[in-house]
């Protein structure tokens, strides 16, 4: 009889990030980061070389120019969307491009040396903006699935961070994490209690604002769109656009605007330090006549500033908002926090120090903040017990000296939809969920709108910010049901009541019921978590 393995006891701590990937395991009292080829961070890149060739990660991100209609990048945008691609004869979602990551990710873990994992791993908590939808965190919860991973949690980034920090400092403070990544941004404000004696370390999340399509990606479209101007002015070709003809291939100025982009990360980095940077790129492109056309654009600070900060300013507009939802002013606030690599820009420093008078912190690593929490909460809470028998046994040195308790809000208003498109809202958002108050509960009563109506849909909506149609933008659907075997009678002569409940687990119940009849009802569960 063949012997199977059990699975690890250590639960991987992952950020899923839109422009790279990280992954930190607890061992021996700390956060480990692990290695991803020669780095800690890996691209979030997946490329198509054939059915039977995917390549992740630096060897894919390279491929962007050689192979750019089968190179998928910021993938992590399109999560929960209908976004759809064909290779070689098969159809990817987003969940099947994250679950590639995930896989490569999952392939580097195995392959470390310098810890015994006691099995294979299968856990993991794996993070995620603050203001994922919940269809977002559905297809990020599938595409760890499809990597044969269990997750455990699905984290906050910006509360992952302040793990990370709180767990370190080992001091009470209200922090505010400022989480600026490759293609998504949230400010998110905690209250971190982590210096009482045999007592759990405590994280209370007093508000979590974000922008889901705002990151480091947006700088270097601003900074391309400078470059590109200049270049257009010599070369008469316009990169960005695609649609006119110029006597270049669409494919051509794909290629161009990524050796573009390489060149602008780079300056952007250099910018840290120095005031003035070239972005040189020879023979960037062949027009018509078969002449070779270079990028030689001198880039200063000054100019890079003006360039991006509308985009900082944006940031900082969602900063007061979290002020604001968390009734508090900025002297309130202990810490800064900065988490992701746009972060890193002089910059949001010098902003975020005038906004609210004091300096961000900067000893936490901003890459790897979010994937160290994400372990030190994963080791905190452990393998699900229904997996015990599963999983061999971990040493009492590797679990946390102090368990986490986690102090959540609700972060969505969450509603139904009425007559003539309205959305209903039936939780407000901002709600507290806690060991003392660990659900939530509302309804509403909605009468029969038309005569001899047998059935009514029930349409769950979720959105961050006050709407009154559900067809607005950020309104987003999250579940959909049907309450059945109403009697045949004239509109408005029956009553149904419309119950919500959120649990601690972000796990959401929406039931339907008939007024005064028990028999009538129907449910639906969404998972929020």
């Amino acid at each position: 009889m063949a012997i199977i393995e059990k699975n690890s006891p250590y639960i991987l701590g992952i950020d899923l990030g839109t422009s790279n990937s990280a992954i930190s395991i607890y061992r021996k009292g700390k956060p480990h980061m692990i290695k991803l080829g020669k780095e800690i961070t890996m691209p979030s890149v997946v490329s198509f070389r054939s059915e039977e060739e995917i390549q992740v990660g630096e060897t894919a991100k390279r491929r962007i120019l050689l192979d750019p209609e089968k190179t998928i990048s910021f993938i992590k945008r399109e999560m929960g969307s209908e976004w759809k691609r064909e290779f070689f004869g098969n159809t990817y979602c987003p969940e099947d491009i994250s679950a590639e990551i995930l896989s490569k990710l999952k392939e580097y873990v195995i392959s470390q040396e310098e810890f015994d994992l006691k099995g294979t791993p299968a856990y993991a908590v794996i993070c995620v903006p603050a203001n994922f939808d919940d269809n977002k965190k559905r297809a990020t919860r599938e595409a760890a699935e499809l990597a044969g991973l269990h997750v455990t949690y699905l984290l906050e980034e910006p509360v992952a961070a302040a793990i990370a920090y709180g767990m370190e400092v080992g001091r009470n403070q209200t922090i505010m994490v400022y989480d600026f990544g490759g293609g998504t941004f949230d400010a998110s404000i905690l209250k971190v209690d982590s210096v009482a004696e045999n007592a759990p370390a405590q994280f209370t999340i007093l508000a979590k604002e974000g922008n889901p399509k705002l990151g480091g990606y947006d700088i270097d479209q601003a900074v391309m769109k400078l470059a590109a101007e200049e270049f257009k002015k010599n070369s008469k070709i316009d990169l960005f656009d695609l649609e006119a003809d110029q006597g270049v291939s669409a494919t051509d100025l794909l290629e161009a605007q990524q050796k573009l982009q390489e060149a602008v990360e780079q300056a952007k980095k250099e910018l840290s330090e120095l005031d003035i940077t070239a972005i040189e790129i020879p023979n960037i492109i062949k027009d018509e006549f078969g002449e070779l056309h270079n990028i030689d654009f001198e880039l200063t600070r000054d100019d890079f500033e003006a360039a991006i900060e509308p985009i900082i300013e944006e940031t900082l507009s969602t900063i007061r908002t979290a002020l604001t939802s968390a009734k508090l002013e900025a002297k309130d606030i202990s810490r800064v926090i900065l988490v992701g690599g746009s972060s890193r820009i002089p910059l949001v420093s010098r902003k975020i120090k005038t906004l609210l008078n004091k300096e961000p912190y900067s000893n936490i690593d901003p890459d790897t903040a979010v994937a160290q929490g994400a372990a030190i909460f994963g080791a905190s809470i452990g393998v699900p017990t229904d997996k015990l028998d599963e999983t061999n046994d971990a040493e009492q040195e590797d679990k946390p000296n102090t368990e986490i308790e986690m102090n959540n809000i609700v972060t969505h208003h969450l509603g139904i939809e009425i007559l003539g498109g309205k959305f209903n809202k039936i939780i407000e958002k901002g709600l507290e969920l806690n060991n003392d108050n660990p659900v939530v509960v509302s309804e509403k009563e909605y009468s029969t709108h038309q005569d001899n109506m047998t059935e009514l849909r029930i349409t769950v909506f979720q959105t961050p910010d006050e709407v009154v149609y559900v067809s607005e933008d950020q309104c987003v659907c999250i579940g959909e049901f049907f309450l059945t075997g109403i009697p045949a009678t004239p509109k408005g002569t029956h009553r149904i009541i419309v119950n919500f409940e959120v649990n601690q687990q972000n796990e959401v119940t929406v039931t339907a019921k008939l007024k005064g009849e028990e028999g009538i009802t129907n449910q639906i569960t969404i998972r929020r978590d």
